[in-house]
């Protein structure tokens, strides 16, 4: 919704609500103070359920993040992405779960989980292991978990709903974002390739809470690609 929401945030998000959504997820306050965020999104009757934070910010200081999500009542803390710098090797993606790994331990204190999200690269071997299995092997499953994303896993050349199975129990977070087209476009959940019942049937089981709308870029208007989105979930 940034681009909406760089313009008006608090129609933004009155439209989300309108849209289907009563849960979001956030990333970033579009340069709103966290409390007058947090009342905008009472207004418009949206109850944030995690938030993404930058893997400097979280590792950095545990307890700061710790209170940004105190802020905003969520329960898990996510990592989006880590700088590339740091992972040239296998010993720098272990370094960083190990970090994470401590940054997690001090959240769990404070009754948040964290969470780290993969894009494309996390499935691309290092020396033949997988970076997110580096992170995640590195890190106790009590203090650092999965925000799995169904579009980036299809776009490394994975299978969603299999890899869902093989981190069950380790994702209660997942990204639902289709891929449409031999240009891998980001498309509206069920306008894509990504077969949505084995989805919910392996995150049914591997133990997923929440499942995420998400789509990086809309060909359209992005809140009627939200609205789109939740029509495909309300009827499946």
């Amino acid at each position: 919704m940034r681009n909406h929401l760089e313009i008006n945030p608090a129609s933004t998000l009155r439209k989300v609500r309108g849209a289907g959504y009563e849960y979001v997820e956030l990333a970033g306050t579009v340069g709103l103070e966290p409390p007058l965020f947090k009342k905008l999104l009472s207004d418009a009757g949206l109850k944030p359920i995690s938030a993404h934070l930058p893997y400097a910010n979280v590792v950095g200081d545990p307890a700061s993040a710790a209170d940004y999500a105190r802020l905003f009542e969520v329960d898990y803390l996510v990592v989006p992405i880590i700088d590339r710098d740091l992972t040239p090797d296998q010993a720098g993606w272990t370094n960083c779960g190990k970090a994470l790994g401590r940054a997690g331990a001090a959240l769990r204190t404070a009754g948040i989980t964290l969470c780290y999200h993969n894009h494309g690269h996390d499935f691309e071997r290092v020396e033949d292991v997988y970076p997110i299995d580096l992170l995640a092997d590195a890190a106790a499953p009590e203090n650092l978990v999965l925000e799995l994303d169904t579009y980036w896993i299809k776009y490394a050349g994975l299978d969603p709903a299999a890899t869902l199975e093989k981190y069950a129990g380790r994702c209660p977070l997942l990204h639902i974002k289709d891929m449409a087209g031999k240009a891998r476009a980001f498309a509206e959940i069920g306008r894509g390739v990504i077969h949505w019942p084995d989805i919910f049937e392996k995150g049914a089981a591997a133990g997923v809470r929440w499942y995420i709308v998400e789509q990086d870029t809309c060909s359209g208007d992005s809140i009627e690609s939200a609205r789109i989105s939740a029509i495909y979930l309300k009827e499946h």
